[in-house]
């Protein structure tokens, strides 16, 4: 039986058209991970302080000066499918919640507040009374007052919440809130609000570099 061969002509670069078009969406789906790696801490801050009365900045550890950071986070994944982001932090005192005073009036008493979320508005932690009542500085416990922190660092915390839990001077308990990773993980407001603005931020950059392939 006589054999037929069937020639495309310009076949060759069709399939080297076709392939140099994968290489392209390769490289979109690429710079859309790392366009992710670099927007998406935003995004997330910006979700946190629509709630939590706390400083972006402070949410953000990219925007965060040296030194003794609220929060770390650590990115993994070069794929889209593979993307996280772990965020990892202490419990944070009062003083990153707009707290008033923010340091001890001299020879008066003052009532100590903060502003943990937005929706609450300011709340009283606790009351200074500079008497030997309950409450003072010399019973046996306190309410929650302002004590020094011995911070020798020009932006540090000179002053934070601590309640004296006996007589003896070194028994006494620091105030403590929340710490990023749990203001993150609220299911109720800021989690499907990171939700929406992730997957918006991944659909904008994806096409936005899809659009350049041709």
């Amino acid at each position: 039986m006589p054999r037929i061969t069937v020639t495309l002509k310009g076949a060759d670069k069709v399939i080297a058209g076709l392939e140099r078009k994968q290489e392209d969406y390769k490289k979109a789906l690429k710079k859309t991970v790392s366009d992710m790696k670099s927007r998406a801490p935003g995004k997330i801050a910006s979700c946190v302080t629509e709630v939590y009365n706390i400083k972006k900045a402070e949410v953000n550890p990219s925007s965060t000066k040296q030194g003794k950071k609220a929060v770390t986070l650590h990115i993994t994944g070069e794929t889209i499918e593979a993307l996280a982001f772990e965020y990892k932090g202490r419990l944070l005192t009062p003083t990153h919640f707009g707290m008033s005073p923010k340091a001890p009036p001299a020879g008066r008493g003052y009532k100590l507040t903060a502003t943990i979320k937005k929706a609450d508005g300011k709340k009283r932690i606790g009351t200074y009374l500079p008497t030997r009542t309950p409450g003072g500085p010399h019973s046996q416990q306190t309410s929650f007052i302002l004590m020094g922190t011995g911070n020798a660092r020009a932006e540090g915390t000179n002053f934070i919440p601590f309640q004296r839990q006996s007589p003896q001077r070194t028994d006494i308990k620091k105030m403590t809130t929340l710490s990023v990773p749990q203001m993150i993980r609220n299911e109720e407001q800021v989690q499907p609000a990171i939700q929406t603005a992730l997957s918006d931020l991944l659909r904008s950059r994806l096409d936005y570099h899809m659009s350049k392939v041709k």
